[in-house]
């Protein structure tokens, strides 16, 4: 949280110019001008003092925080003190270097108690960019404990620790407009400690060895985003950002699309959980996530995939953990939507204290839905055992007042195994599970060595084949 408030806070250089030459009062308030831009006017938060050849920035959150003793909030904020060196042709160097803690405390609702033992950051910011051009930083021993209160109830405890997060970026101008910027951190000796007492009392720990995350931005609109943020930081009041209401429109419009797209990786690994019901875990669990901006072509895509699955099975019958997956996959995603028609709709009919009447929402939808529908693709997913795999594969068609269409392909390895398994379960599981299996067993087609695949397919009149079956027939609907 301190190194994003201190890369968000510096973005607005870019507003207070300076030409590279040793440091001085004027360019100490330019710089500072600049920076309550974007922090507001309150005194105390900014302060830029000339050093040399640098410049010593403190950011003291204190002031923000003593707007909330009206309402019982408290807290503490460590100011955070970063050196700028102009280094000519719009380019800063940036450093920090220093601890910082965090405390905060709301009444009857919430308690944070956040710090870092090492917070130690460098970086070059480029005025044409509006962005770090690069940065490097490393973090160590950050802890963070949340409480949470509520009348009549126990309080939970939230308990955070990371030995070590360690961090890259980049940025460079992106081709069609904005910025293109990479991210890469990797977080060591990662734990989690959930716990709650009462009668009876709870607790859950997760702990992860490692977790790296690689992301990737095309065409962030840094400063379309700066100017709707210096619009929101000078229209600090309900009554003010209502006189302007074309105004925030206008800055809205310049920060579309925001950006273009967002991709990114996140893989955890060694995981260990413990919980009063037994402990497991795994060797990896990696998530992948893939979103467009507000732009025409819409595009959102999650995958998640577990391997070296160990569940608790200490609770568990003598029967289920052979029938426990190992692996497990799944990928989705959604396209064929557009954010950019209804975004502009709003941007450009939208008036104060006026609803939006029924023709423009039919509008807003059909904008929004320009086919009528939205394709969900099913990447290659599914489970595996050591006894047995499940493979997923398709995609479908989709949206309001239609039915589904498209096919999905189902392909399964193992199910004698799995017959077998379940040999030793109770008869009314048996009875429920065994003619089930046996039937998708008698209705798929072989698709190689021990493995059988169904192909289900959606129409749009509301029927359902499995391997050209109409499953809909047999369970008598029309």
């Amino acid at each position: 949280m301190f190194l994003r408030f201190s890369a968000a806070a510096l973005l607005c250089l870019s507003a207070a110019p300076v030409r590279a030459e040793p440091a001085t009062p004027e360019g100490a308030a330019r710089i500072e001008a600049g920076l309550r831009t974007y922090l507001g006017p309150l005194d105390g938060v900014v302060a830029v003092v000339p050093q040399g050849e640098t410049y010593a920035v403190t950011l003291d959150a204190t002031p923000f925080v003593a707007l909330g003793k009206g309402a019982d909030v408290t807290g503490a904020i460590s100011p955070i003190h970063l050196t700028l060196t102009d280094d000519g042709d719009g380019k800063w160097g940036v450093t920090q270097d220093e601890p910082f803690a965090l405390k905060l405390d709301v009444p009857e609702a919430l308690s944070v108690d956040l710090s870092v033992g090492v917070a130690r950051w460098a970086g070059v910011f480029d005025e044409a960019l509006m962005a770090f051009a690069s940065s490097d930083g490393r973090f160590e021993d950050l802890q963070v404990t949340e409480r949470f209160t509520e009348a009549g109830s126990p309080e939970s405890t939230v308990d955070y620790r990371i030995d070590r997060i360690d961090i890259v970026s980049s940025a460079t101008a992106a081709p069609g407009g904005g910025v293109d910027g990479t991210l890469r951190y990797t977080a060591t000796g990662f734990a989690e400690t959930f716990s709650a007492p009462g009668s009876a009392p709870f607790q859950f720990e997760f702990k992860a060895a490692r977790y790296d995350v690689v992301a990737d931005a095309k065409g962030v609109r840094t400063e379309g985003v700066l100017g709707l943020l210096a619009w929101l930081v000078a229209h600090p009041s309900q009554e003010a950002a209502r006189a302007d209401f074309d105004g925030m429109k206008e800055a809205a419009r310049a920060a579309l699309p925001i950006w273009d797209s967002l991709s990114g990786t996140g893989e955890l690994q060694d995981i260990a959980v413990n919980t009063p019901f037994g402990s497991g875990g795994a060797k990896s669990a990696r998530i992948a996530v893939d979103v467009n901006g507000i732009v025409a072509d819409g595009r959102v895509r999650e995958r998640v995939s577990l391997k070296g699955l160990d569940l608790p099975a200490d609770l568990l019958p003598e029967w289920v953990p052979a029938l426990l997956p190992d692996e497990v996959t799944v990928d989705v995603a959604v396209s064929g939507f557009d954010l950019a028609a209804p975004a502009k709709i709003l941007l450009d009919e939208s008036e104060l204290d006026i609803a939006p009447t029924p023709e423009m929402e039919a509008r807003l939808l059909a904008a929004l839905l320009p086919q009528g529908r939205v394709t969900i693709e099913l990447g290659p997913q599914g489970a595996a055992s050591a006894i047995y795999t499940l493979d997923i594969e398709g995609g479908f068609d989709a949206g309001p007042g239609r039915l589904p269409e498209g096919s999905v392909t189902i392909g399964a390895t193992g199910i004698e195994a799995v017959l077998e398994a379940l040999s030793a379960a109770p008869e009314d599981i048996r009875a429920g599970a065994v003619p089930g299996l046996m039937m998708l067993r008698g209705i798929a087609k072989p698709a190689g060595v021990g493995r059988f695949a169904w192909v289900v397919e959606m129409t749009g009149e509301g029927k359902v084949l499995v391997n050209g079956l109409d499953m809909s027939a047999l369970a008598g609907q029309p």
